[in-house]
């Protein structure tokens, strides 16, 4: 039997006037966490706007995220062009401000309600429930909304089924959040690996040319004049990165011998 059971709104409901400054940055926190503001359509919860208004047979339905100025629908069936709206108290504003499902059968007679821009306004809304999205750690992200132009009632069960709509969108943002916290291990990994390649990359540079500065010190910076005998050579070495020992060299012994010495390393 459907029955009226009473308006639920923050006005007349004890604890639920406002969130405290505490609340409400822990929410906007879990809001970030699930990064979900200002995304494209997803058929997901496009799917859970109409079915919402086919399962309630209500003009409107809409899945909202509630931010810290704005209520952002992710989806809505019913409200084309319209993306979000101011964060009035009355309806989407209210309805994060407890665990439980607010339903306002007739706005008008509402103390917040009736004056909410979407009931005062021209869409004229008369009737109103919502159920919150609860994170599992608690936190209301937003709603999923059943709006209509006319009063009516709904049962207990249909406040069920409302809630069970919330979590399904509950279930579809942790699963995204899952995906999403996959790809940023899976960069954040890429990034780790790319920085250890370039810090390799100048290990490798800075040995190699240290090698090369202490190998050239082995060697004579240029041969000596011999009178009577032309000098050239040529070296190169066996690796950029080893320091071997193989030299050479050139020296007067007296005044008219000299020395020839070269050493090969193998």
């Amino acid at each position: 039997m459907p029955q009226a059971g009473h308006a639920t709104s923050p006005a007349d409901t004890p604890g639920r006037q406002t969130l405290s400054a505490a609340q409400e940055a822990a929410r906007m926190d879990a809001v970030r966490r699930y990064d979900i503001l200002d995304t494209p359509p997803d058929g997901a919860f496009d799917r859970v706007a109409t079915m919402a208004a086919r399962l309630f047979k209500v003009p409107v339905a809409s899945v909202t995220i509630v931010d810290e100025d704005r209520i952002w629908f992710k989806a809505a069936h019913g409200l084309e062009g319209v993306n979000e709206i101011s964060r009035e108290p009355g309806l989407c504003g209210s309805a994060i401000l407890s665990d439980e499902t607010l339903v306002i059968p007739d706005t008008l007679t509402d103390p917040v309600a009736f004056n909410n821009g979407l009931v005062a306004g021209p869409m004229g809304v008369r009737f109103y429930a919502a159920a919150p999205i609860i994170t599992g750690d608690g936190h209301r992200l937003g709603t999923v909304n059943i709006l209509d132009t006319r009063p009516r009632l709904i049962t207990e069960d249909d406040t069920a089924t409302l809630a069970d709509l919330a979590a399904i969108v509950r279930d579809e943002l942790e699963m995204r959040l899952a995906a999403l916290n996959a790809l940023r291990a899976e960069q954040e990994r890429r990034r780790e690996q790319e920085e250890a390649r370039q810090r390799a990359e100048q290990d490798k540079n800075a040995i190699e040319a240290f090698a090369s500065t202490l190998q050239r010190t082995l060697l004579p910076p240029a041969l000596p004049v011999v009178p009577g005998l032309e000098l050239a050579c040529h070296y190169a070495t066996a690796s950029p990165q080893n320091v071997g020992g193989d030299f050479y060299d050139v020296f007067p012994l007296d005044g008219a011998r000299w020395a020839f010495f070269l050493r090969l390393v193998p």
